[in-house]
């Protein structure tokens, strides 16, 4: 009985370990979550018209520079957009100015920004998201682009952060930003210093503008503008994000955790 009772506890701490080279692992080798079929829909849950106007200059213009950013009738509170994803490959070779690099190609239908109920087609088939699978490479050609002058930024990396590889959170840590740029967890943060031009705007006073991944899937979640007075000015955020099976590795560990936990427990009192 004491040999099997030495044997159970022997494999569950040889079960501990396995589990802590997986996250190891995890934390070190990037993959690309997209899944076919999966649903999200965003939606624009603040536009406050004074401080766009302050930031961006009177209406039309403050309209005009949101547009100009992230899609006609972005401007509008209420306003949602929604993509489907329709094909994924999760590996891809392809040329660029620093050479061949590895790519995640996510091809997507997409309903534009709408007030409305979203139709039952499409306004755009197939639409592309580029996901940079190597943190280095995606800093590389940032720094070629703008001359090795600037590092990554969402000026000089857009469109290839609308999606991340996952784990999302150790992504984003090995991107070497620019100084203006911050990062806690999953939010990219950009403390910005006026006069700054942006994606199609030109910054007339100092903001904060910060960005949100899912760890799990690499999915954005929001973006948020935030004035110098501490006004939120503008906010889009995920309202669904459907299809996307499993469950985030930590809340699978932190279970197994327990279980082991728990069985140790059992086995030493019996012993006693």
């Amino acid at each position: 009985m004491k040999k099997s009772k030495y044997a159970l506890i022997g494999s569950i701490l040889i079960l501990a370990m396995m589990l802590g080279q997986i996250t190891t692992v995890r934390g070190t080798t990037y993959s690309c979550a997209g899944v076919v079929g999966a649903e999200a829909v965003w939606r624009v849950k603040t536009v406050h018209n004074g401080s766009l106007a302050n930031i961006f200059g009177a209406s039309p213009t403050w309209e005009s520079a949101i547009q100009t950013s992230f899609g006609p009738d972005s401007h509008k509170v209420g306003a949602r957009l929604k993509t489907v994803v329709a094909s994924v490959n999760a590996s891809e070779m392809m040329p660029t100015p620093i050479g061949f690099v590895e790519l995640c190609l996510i091809y997507s239908d997409l309903w534009v920004w709408t007030t409305s109920d979203f139709a039952s087609t499409p306004d755009i088939n197939d639409t592309m998201t580029l996901i940079w699978m190597h943190p280095e490479n995606l800093t590389l050609i940032c720094q070629t682009t703008s001359g090795f002058t600037r590092n990554v930024s969402q000026v000089w990396a857009f469109p290839f952060l609308n999606a991340l590889p996952v784990p999302a959170a150790t992504y984003l840590s090995e991107l070497i930003w620019d100084n203006d740029y911050s990062v806690s967890g999953t939010t990219v943060t950009h403390n910005l210093v006026a006069p700054y031009v942006g994606l199609g705007a030109v910054f007339l006073v100092d903001c904060t503008e910060s960005w949100r991944y899912s760890n799990s899937y690499g999915t954005f979640l929001g973006y948020k503008l935030v004035h110098n007075n501490g006004t939120v000015a503008y906010e889009t955020v995920i309202e669904t994000a459907g299809g996307i099976p499993g469950f985030e590795l930590p809340i699978v560990i932190s279970v197994s955790m327990g279980i082991m936990i728990s069985l140790i427990y059992v086995v030493m009192k019996k012993k006693r």
